[in-house]
């Protein structure tokens, strides 16, 4: 466990947060190879309609981290398999895609250098499952491909539709059955309010108030493309707890494993933390994040093999396999509104704090 006096550092530290807005409330759990050295919450789940405390136990919607959590494993898990290649062309599932795109592969979309943009509007716009597909092979790319890195949602869109294609599940039928259940991560899931429908809304960290929705989202997707798939995509649509998140921290630092039951081979955990992009804009490995690029929500004090991701709803998962240390921060920070953009220099401040009291 981590000394009484550094809990105190850190607790000190997200109250300080708390009461400078920076978020209603957070949860923060820290964990290294075999043991949970930390977990605590803070603040407030709720402050619209009504002010409901933050638990331990809180699920969250984990926004971006569906990218890393679900997909990125389950496509490492269909390499494994043989099913798919790392230079696999998407053009082999999707003939019609046009020419400019056909040199695309499973590597350019978990490295994010498709040339896709950031994010298109599928929303609101009355198209069905296989009309959304379409729109995002068919949006122009704003690089050639493997050119540039620009992070975008349309790459884990097109991933969780892959998924589908190659296993015949969707990607919330397939994580659960091979990723959350065999890891008993019982609380991680897709649409939380149809999985666990003994859960109330006060188990729930809130969101934004939706405009479009014209309520304040609690235990549904936040993201709106994700929404427009009816909760499930590649890309958002993931909810889970502090305790599931640390069990999945856990697996990555044990190469896979988790109390026996491996997900992935070692060799995966390893590609994934590989820097594929060095040459690039930015440092990716395959789906996640890299400590090493400049402004990282990781900080600057764990080590160079650290790897990470971040959720807009204000989440993120860090873990540094050289020191057998994890890190996942929970928080409601786009409730009641995604203005507040505080968290983007908290992350890399409360990183360093935790390396600062742990490695040194």
């Amino acid at each position: 466990m981590v000394k009484r006096d550094s809990v105190e550092k850190i607790d000190q530290f997200i109250q300080q947060e708390i009461k400078k807005n920076t978020f209603p409330g957070v949860v923060l759990g820290i964990v290294n190879d075999n043991k949970i050295l930390y977990k605590k919450s803070f603040g407030y789940a709720q402050l619209e309609p009504d002010k409901i405390k933050m638990k331990d136990n809180t699920i969250f919607d984990l926004a971006s981290l569906t990218k890393v959590m679900a997909t990125t494993i389950a496509v490492m898990q269909l390499i494994e398999k043989g099913k798919i290649n790392l230079e696999s062309y998407i053009k082999h599932f999707y003939p019609r895609l046009p020419d400019e795109k056909k040199e695309i592969s499973i590597f350019h979309l978990l490295t994010h250098t498709s040339g896709f943009p950031a994010i298109i509007r599928l929303w609101n716009q009355g198209l069905n499952y296989e009309e959304k597909i379409n729109c995002v092979l068919d949006n122009p790319l704003e690089t050639k491909v493997g050119e540039k890195i620009i992070y975008s949602d349309l790459n884990f869109i097109l991933l969780g539709d892959l998924i589908w294609r190659i296993t015949g599940q969707r990607i919330d039928k397939y994580a659960n059955q091979h990723i959350f259940q065999p890891l008993g991560m019982a609380m991680t899931t897709f649409n939380p309010l149809k999985s666990f429908p003994n859960m109330k809304k006060n188990d729930y960290a809130a969101t934004e108030m939706c405009k479009w929705r014209n309520r304040v989202i609690v235990g549904e997707v936040h993201d709106e493309n994700a929404d427009s798939f009816n909760g499930v995509s590649g890309h958002a649509g993931l909810f889970s707890t502090i305790n599931d998140l640390c069990i999945f921290l856990q697996m990555l630092l044990n190469d896979g494993i988790y109390r026996g039951i491996r997900v992935l081979s070692s060799g995966s955990i390893k590609l994934m933390g590989k820097d594929w992009t060095s040459n690039l804009n930015n440092h990716r490995g395959l789906g996640w994040d890299l400590i090493k690029n400049s402004h990282s929500s990781g900080g600057v004090l764990f080590s160079e093999k650290s790897f990470g991701h971040t959720g807009f709803t204000g989440t993120s998962i860090w873990v540094d396999p050289k020191s057998k240390i994890g890190v996942g921060l929970l928080t409601n920070r786009v409730h009641p509104t995604r203005e507040n953009t505080k968290i983007i220099s908290f992350r890399p401040r409360l990183h360093n704090l935790i390396a600062s009291i742990i490695l040194y």
